[in-house]
């Protein structure tokens, strides 16, 4: 009988106890059913000993002596290889053989653990008398196998292991023939689990056997091909915290994505504060939100002094402007302001607008939509409307003085300023107006520096780096980052709005924030959402990491996210289309725009 299932619910449970009531002997397929990996796929396993031990192609020469221990086997008459028989084949490893050897079994120890579900049913059936039974195809002898039961105190049953027995469940099914001689039974009266089709389904069943194919999602869904940390990020979220971050959540994109970025990205941080010299970091909101977050809880020793910095290019444009570069600044009040009204055109940078009567009073009709044939009116009342546009300016100029220095930022500091991308629009607007009030250098931290004409005229006036940029991919990896941009900006978004300005107020300042036109739908829940996912991601990573004693570098964990945003297919996803109005500065109350509205290629 051959039964499938997809994961040992009530109903699968019943019709499993059901074949096992008359079973006198069940047998357990042992990975991938009574134990798991947190990895898509166990020859992951081959990249983390590579890691660990500098070792380049470790996974690539790991194979080819994995299959030239088969080819010995065929040609001496065996019917299995063991662990030694494939280091035997492995020149490459040289004086390191044993070491290597060890390194490969003390990790595949330390990767797998119990099947919740699984090991439920084998310890059911061990009370209920029945002689249960381990059945495995693995180079790795008896002794692996008790270790790993004795490590989480599960009792210890006859082992059917092939590299002991020299006969495989996969080839011929020959092992089933040793169980069903050795414990002198029919073969309907053993029950075997397993999750392989072949080796677990159609070679019991062709000797007769009951079998149940163990086949829950993970397995169904199972992908190859995945970057290391994918493969483990995917792992652990299925062993660990699949609860605590739905699938088809914000919380799982947190996880998935969101969470090994932005310790990536922080890592690196790291690194170049160390390299540069860094006396100041500035977490520019709301893209260091979860970076400074992080920072703060795991990073405090490792960064020099740090703030999140509430601000913004808005911001900055504005302090900068002055009565003698008004004109010049007008491009920045207009852009992106399609489809706006004259007067959001004023809020959005903290300017009531003048009633209806006023705006007719200076040629501006009360329903006009911002477009192409009427930028130049629209300039013009700019213009007109210039009185009121410096006393902010000029409000939002001496605020900025006075929050510098309450963050203890002071002449001579050398500055990081931690932004998400993509072409140091911010950066360039900070270091203009700073350098009105002090002398300090700046250097300019980004996830991502994009291809664009601004970027490359940026870069030879002001000192930009990036974890993600032509140096450390290809440049079409990045053209289509930038493409994507905004996927990357909602992973490294924060639960409030967008800083326009400064207030002072007494010996205070106060930000001033920007709410939008339009309701940016859910905005605040779905940043929080993305964050537990970032903090359940955490716990489970660095515990994986120290009991592994293994570290990935700031562009191994960025790739999940990097995968992510160059393959389109993420914008079926209907998380995504789920958030509206999510750029606050383009925002109006004349339209509703759609996550999808962003997707234009620059």
């Amino acid at each position: 009988m051959i039964t499938s299932n997809k994961s040992l619910g009530e109903q699968s449970l019943y019709t499993l106890r059901y074949l096992a009531k008359n079973a006198k002997v069940i047998s357990f397929d042992f990975f991938d059913t009574l134990f798991l990996r947190p990895i898509e796929d166990p020859e992951d396993a081959f990249d983390i000993v590579g890691i660990k031990y500098n070792f380049a192609n470790f996974r690539q020469l790991r194979r080819k002596a994995q299959t030239e221990a088969f080819r010995e086997m065929i040609k001496d008459g065996r019917k299995e290889i063991n662990l030694k028989n494939i280091y035997n084949n492995f020149p490459e490893v040289g004086y390191r053989r044993l070491e290597l050897e060890q390194a490969e079994y003390c990790l595949e120890l330390e990767l797998i653990e119990p099947n919740p579900e699984v090991i439920s049913f084998f310890n059911e059936m061990i009370t209920a008398g029945k002689t249960v039974i381990i059945t495995s195809d693995m180079y790795f002898d008896a002794g692996f196998f008790v270790k790993a039961l004795d490590k989480y105190n599960i009792k210890r049953v006859p082992l059917y292991i092939s590299a002991d027995q020299n006969a495989t469940k996969r080839d011929t099914g020959e092992i089933f023939e040793n169980i069903i001689r050795d414990f002198a039974v029919k073969p309907n009266e053993i029950l075997h689990i397993g999750d392989n089709q072949t080796a677990d389904v159609v070679r019991p069943g062709e000797k007769g056997l009951l079998t149940w194919h163990y086949n829950p999602e993970h397995l169904i869904n199972k992908r190859k091909g995945l970057s290391l940390v994918s493969s483990i990020v995917n792992g652990l979220h299925r062993t660990r915290s699949e609860e605590i971050a739905p699938v088809g959540s914000f919380s799982e994109l947190g996880y998935k994505f969101q969470a090994p970025a932005t310790w990536g990205f922080l890592n690196w941080i790291e690194l170049q504060c160390i390299s540069d010299g860094i006396t100041k970091l500035l977490f520019i909101s709301r893209d260091g939100y979860s970076l400074e977050h992080l920072a703060k809880e795991y990073f405090k020793d490792k960064l020099p002094s740090f703030d999140y910095f509430m601000g913004s290019r808005i911001a900055f444009n504005l302090a900068l402007m002055t009565e003698q570069n008004f004109t010049s600044h007008i491009p920045f009040l207009m852009s992106g302001a399609d489809g706006l009204s004259p007067g959001e055109l004023l809020e959005r940078i903290g300017i009531e607008p003048p009633d209806d009567e006023v705006m007719h009073a200076i040629g501006i009709p009360s329903g006009t939509i911002i477009a192409p044939d009427n930028y130049d009116l629209i300039s013009k009342f700019l213009a007109a409307y210039r009185v009121e546009i410096l006393k902010i300016c000029q409000q939002n100029r001496r605020g900025l003085f006075m929050y510098l220095r309450e963050l203890g930022i002071k002449p001579g500091d050398k500055i990081g300023m931690v932004d998400v991308g993509w072409s140091g629009t911010t950066q360039e607007a900070f270091e203009e107006i700073i350098k009105t009030f002090m002398d300090v250098e700046v250097v300019g931290y980004y996830f991502c520096l994009a291809n664009t004409a601004e970027k490359k005229r940026r870069e030879y006036k002001h000192v930009m780096k990036a974890l993600v940029s032509n140096d450390s991919v290809n440049s079409q990896v990045v053209d289509k980052i930038y493409e994507n941009r905004m996927a990357v900006e909602l992973f490294f978004s924060a639960p409030h709005a967008t800083i326009i300005g400064y207030n002072p107020v007494h010996n205070r300042v106060l930000p001033v924030a920007d709410v939008g036109r339009a309701k940016a739908k859910n905005h605040n829940e779905i940043i929080s959402s993305l964050n537990h996912g970032l903090a359940s991601f955490t716990h489970d990573f660095l515990t994986f990491c120290e009991r592994l004693d293994v570290r990935f570098s700031p562009l191994q964990l960025a790739q999940p996210m990097i995968d992510l945003v160059t393959n389109d297919s993420w914008r079926n996803n209907p998380l995504f289309g789920q958030i509206e109005n999510f750029d606050s500065w383009a925002s109006s109350r004349n339209q509703t725009m759609k996550f999808s509205d962003y997707f234009k290629k620059p």
